[in-house]
């Protein structure tokens, strides 16, 4: 039996678009500037690159690479776009932790205990939920009926 991954255009398109979209508007609503509309978009934009990126990059290699060893589920695609998810928290954080130091100094410690003092916070859960939600779009995306599937006269 040969295993193969399902694959759609308008998945691709539509399943990185979410995660940025939402989280762009909430941080404009948390902390409204003078040009909201501007802070929005700039936001939507960040977002989307690293969202299209990490997609395009990591997640659909991934799966394919998964496909063939076994059959891609919706349960299976979650829990691969979470790992990504948690994986792409890394290099966010490596960032994070060579800007820690006192005056812009070195850091104060190794990376491994910096994880470990800032692995529960908001920013490890949003990559987290946006490896998440985009793959679990994305699967609905490329396995729902088409509509003339559901209509055998059209």
């Amino acid at each position: 039996m040969k295993r193969t991954m399902k694959f759609s255009w308008k998945g691709l398109v539509l399943a990185p678009l979410l995660i940025p979209l939402v989280y762009s508007a909430l941080f404009e609503i948390s902390g409204p500037g003078r040009s909201p509309i501007l802070s929005f978009l700039f936001f939507f934009t960040l977002g989307s690159v690293v969202s299209y990126g990490t997609t395009i990059f990591l997640f659909l290699p991934c799966l394919f690479l998964v496909s063939r060893f076994t059959q891609l589920t919706g349960r299976l695609t979650c829990l691969i776009g979470t790992v990504l998810g948690a994986l792409v928290y890394l290099p966010a954080s490596w960032q994070s932790y060579l800007t820690s130091g006192d005056n812009s100094g070195p850091p104060q410690g190794s990376f491994g205990d910096y994880l470990r003092q800032h692995l529960l916070e908001w920013d490890f859960f949003a990559f987290i939920v946006a490896g998440l939600v985009t793959a679990m779009l994305f699967w609905f995306l490329v396995n729902r009926p088409s509509r003339r599937n559901d209509h055998p006269w059209a």
